[in-house]
């Protein structure tokens, strides 16, 4: 692998391009945010609250975000381009920091890597975006402050819960788990485990497969994720980021499971 290297990762969404590189030395594995480009892209569109002056004055703009993924998962050196928008820089700023990256490797082992993210703003497609998701602001709950500095809980005063209450949840997913039909077909069954971060907003975002299942399981049990609305966790009176973990089950009933190849019934 030569030295210098460029990858770049178009993602074809409506309002951004995403774009990574990696320069200065060869790696094995090239860094990455956790979820990949299909998260990015995901926590882009929904994340996105495009400015109001600019958008008035339809400004489209490009930012280029430099920086550092340091091999203990924590990014520093951040540079961004002007875009020429200070509002658009901020909110760049703002999406960029809620991300969560996965180091490069190099030798079976985790390595400081230089890598860049390239977010191009398109207001003629931010209607688009904003009907797809069905909002242009983020709901918070009322009467409560939000920690604006970022941090991660883990184990937080109150955990998120699901915004119709714990015990719908398993209702919500069976209602709109799909069972892939690749996994019918090759009668797969199991567990799949995601990692994730339950923003102030509700929303999630850092959608990561801890445990995988072939047959399209992984991408399902994503989909349904997304949809899920929680009520935020909470720590000293604020909302707060929480990194939770969820196992969506695929069990096949008889009626599903494809006998090509063994006994009929």
């Amino acid at each position: 692998m030569k030295k210098n290297i460029l990858s770049t990762l178009l993602c074809l969404v409506f309002v951004f391009n995403y774009s990574i590189s990696q320069t200065g030395f060869n790696v094995d594995v090239l860094p990455t945010n956790v979820g990949g480009k299909a998260e990015f892209k995901r926590v882009f569109e929904q994340e996105l609250i495009y400015p109001e002056s600019s958008l008035k004055k339809k400004i489209a703009a490009k930012v280029t975000v430099n920086f550092t993924v340091n091999k203990d998962s924590t990014v520093t050196d951040v540079i961004a381009s002007e875009s020429g928008a200070p509002d658009i820089n901020i909110e760049t700023m703002r999406i960029f920091k809620l991300f969560l990256w996965v180091p490069a490797i190099k030798n079976g082992e985790y390595v400081n890597s230089k890598w860049s993210v390239v977010f191009n703003f398109d207001p003629e497609k931010y209607s688009k975006i904003c009907r797809e998701r069905g909002f242009r602001k983020f709901a918070y709950p009322p009467k409560t402050a939000i920690d604006s500095s970022g941090v991660i809980y883990t184990k937080p005063e109150q955990y998120p819960i699901y915004a119709k209450g714990n015990y719908a949840l398993q209702d919500f997913i069976k209602e709109n788990l799909e069972y892939p039909r690749q996994a019918q077909l090759s009668n797969i069954q199991g567990t799949v485990m995601l990692s994730f971060v339950v923003e102030p907003s509700g929303l999630v975002t850092n959608i990561g497969v801890d445990k995988s299942l072939n047959g399209g399981c992984d991408q399902e049990a994503i989909r349904v994720l997304s949809l899920i609305k929680w009520y935020p966790g909470k720590n000293e009176n604020k909302l707060v980021r929480v990194k939770m973990s969820f196992p969506f089950y695929f069990i096949l009933n008889e009626e599903f499971r494809d006998n090509a190849a063994g006994e009929q019934k």
